[in-house]
């Protein structure tokens, strides 16, 4: 503790900041402040300059990362360029991790591995880390998806393994980051971090910026090369800089100068370095893994190592480390990037084009929501392109007004949707369906989260509702024949401005809503409790061509299996898994659901028997892993997503 507490006081300001942001880490994911799950990537700088990259090149940006982000990124970039490696030296956990682990080493006494700066292991070793920058931004900028969060010790530890990970590779990078810094010094910084291989190419900026350069020159003189050679020219550029020059030239612009003139050769510089340097024998210490931790200023007795040559500079990195974060968080706040910026069409004067600002759309939350609106906009004649912001669920599209106008365009993207609020008892031979009209409910999501609210007033008799485009939204909703029509309820349950969502965990998340009650219509009307359920009951029917084509001529069977979770949404979204696994089946023709007699939700098998068995059907069903044939044409083993039981 008295060695803790002396490291702490003589470096107090860079330790105060490291400390205080792995406490902010721990407050941001236990969500003591917020009210919704907390997001692991939200300040990632990392994840901020691939999604600009990918945006650079793709037009679009990478999974739901926001302008925070990017922002974090690009100020990460820029302080790197100008000053140096602040984010490693002062805000980076797994730098603090690296660190920490080999001072817990040489307090175990156990025997450590010295890979020294330079020599031939070090000089191999130093090249992993370029080669995970390449696959990196090469997988992120093809796929538009975070490629890092598949082995980012980080990410895996803060979502508990539940994130986009692979398994293997996030325990594989655990194990090394870990075990390696454990056993020798910063093994992770130096040897594995791709974000590291970043900020070095970033030191040695006017040769990075001349590569730059030169591509924008080949691209305006027509000379389009892929943006694949300039990756991989900067990565091999960024190692052969690092092993050969080992240190920048004129940037950064802060740097560690050692006086010869009062310094008493006592190496302690040196040896407090996390990396090694050889500070005790420089006059000015830029090699590329110096990070201005200032742990080399602490530790001078004679007060000669400084920043710049100045005693007065002792903090500045430490205070430029939480300006630049501050400004980026501005900054991030201020600005927003789309998702996708897409436009299409042939001779079309975009110049002339209305924008229609679309607000409210809930389900775009990612590059994925975003290409699937863009998609349905691609099928409404005189829309020509669309801008999706995902942070704010808005998109902006551009259309031509003497093709088409704002209501039709809603129109042409609207998917009606049908909710069930409640089971109707069987003794309701009848349904009332009555009509109102909302505003601000566009989005598919809304309608559920409508259905939700009403789900909450267990006294009332509501059944479910469905939807139909118009403008206003129409809304049928299905109650008891003796439920009244209350009009203040109704306006109380479509105005309420907060939804509380329960996971399964028992965690809440609440939802902002701004839905208007625009009219309560008096028309009325009645339904059989029947047709209310196969109105609520989603149907699924697939044909399996492959297997139809081999055995469509041989006598077939049914295979008839009630599931009443089947009218579940969470369960009957994994019927194209269902349906997939089954048709990589020999002998199964097709597959369909339906509600039989009884009103339950059912599964219906058509198979040959002489292909097939019953009893070997049912135990296919039944396997603890499918194999699913991907979009791609893969195949994949994933965990059965349904349960048959009997």
């Amino acid at each position: 503790m008295k060695l803790f507490s002396k490291t702490f006081k003589k470096n107090w300001l860079r330790n105060l900041i490291l400390w205080g942001t792995l406490i902010a880490i721990i407050i941001f994911l236990t969500d003591i402040f917020s009210e919704g799950p907390s997001d692991p990537e939200a300040y990632c700088p990392y994840g901020g300059l691939l999604t600009f990259g990918t945006y650079l090149v793709q037009g679009s940006m990478a999974c739901s990362m926001t302008m925070v982000q990017i922002m974090m990124g690009i100020v990460l970039a820029v302080g790197v360029i100008l000053f140096g490696k602040l984010f490693c030296g002062y805000l980076c956990p797994l730098g603090w991790a690296s660190e920490h682990m080999y001072k817990l080493r040489e307090k175990t006494k156990l025997k450590g591995v010295q890979i020294k700066n330079g020599t031939i292991p070090d000089k191999i070793l130093r090249s992993v880390k370029y080669i995970l920058l390449f696959i990196i931004f090469y997988m992120t900028l093809t796929s538009s998806e975070l490629f890092c969060k598949n082995f980012d010790p980080y990410y895996a530890i803060t979502t508990g393994f539940k994130g986009e990970i692979t398994i293997w590779m996030a325990w594989t990078a655990i194990a090394i980051l870990f075990l390696g810094s454990f056993f020798i010094k910063m093994f992770w910084c130096k040897y594995i971090c791709p974000l590291g291989a970043l900020s070095n190419l970033f030191k040695f900026t006017l040769l990075f910026a001349g590569i730059i350069l030169l591509y924008v020159i080949l691209g305006l003189v027509r000379l389009n090369i892929p943006w694949l050679y300039l990756l991989i020219a900067a990565c091999v550029m960024g190692y052969l800089l690092e092993i050969i020059y080992v240190k920048s030239k004129y940037f950064p612009l802060i740097s560690i100068h050692r006086e010869e003139e009062g310094c008493i050769d006592c190496g302690k510089c040196s040896k407090r370095c996390p990396y090694s340097l050889p500070v005790d024998k420089n006059i000015v210490t830029k090699e590329v893994d110096c990070t201005l931790c200032g742990e080399c200023i602490a530790a001078c007795p004679t007060n000669v190592v400084t920043f710049n040559k100045k005693k007065s500079f002792r903090w500045l990195p430490a205070v430029l480390t939480m300006v630049l974060l501050v400004l980026a968080l501005i900054l991030g706040s201020i600005w927003e990037l789309p998702t996708i910026d897409e436009k299409w069409g042939e001779d079309v004067e975009y110049s002339s084009l209305n924008v229609m600002e679309m607000d409210g759309l809930r389900s775009v939350t990612c590059w994925g929501s975003s290409k699937a609106l863009s998609a349905k906009l691609r099928r409404v004649p005189g829309v020509y392109g669309v801008a999706t912001f995902v942070k704010d669920h808005r998109a902006n599209i551009l259309y031509d007004p003497d093709q088409t106008n704002e209501e039709a365009i809603r129109g042409g993207i609207y998917v009606p949707v049908k909710f069930k609020i409640a089971e109707p008892p069987k003794s309701d031979s009848l349904i009332k369906v009555i009509t109102i009209f909302t505003e601000k409910m566009y989005d598919s999501l809304d309608p559920n989260y409508l259905g939700m609210q009403f789900r909450q007033y267990k006294d009332k008799k509501y059944y479910g509702l469905q939807t139909e485009f118009s403008c206003p939204l129409t809304v049928r909703l299905f109650t008891s024949l003796d439920e009244p029509i209350d009009k203040k309820f109704l306006k109380e349950v479509v105005e309420k401005r907060e939804l509380t969502l329960t996971g399964a965990d028992g965690s809440e998340r609440k939802i902002k809503l701004t839905y208007e009650l625009v009219n309560v219509s008096n028309e009325i009307d009645t339904i059989s409790r029947r047709e209310f359920l196969e109105r609520q009951f989603n149907t699924y029917s697939t044909r399996y061509k492959n297997n139809i084509e081999k055995f469509g001529g041989k006598d077939s069977t049914e295979l008839i299996i009630p599931y009443p979770n089947l009218n579940k949404t969470a369960v009957s979204r994994y019927m194209p898994y269902l349906s997939s696994y089954l048709s990589l089946t020999e002998g199964v023709l097709r597959m369909e659901t339906y509600l039989n007699e009884q009103d339950i939700p059912t599964i219906k098998i058509i198979y040959v028997p002489s292909v097939i068995t019953e009893d070997a059907l049912w135990q296919t069903l039944q396997q603890p892993v499918w194999k699913i044939k991907m979009t791609d044409g893969t195949i994949k083993e994933q965990d059965a997503r349904m349960e048959f039981k009997k």
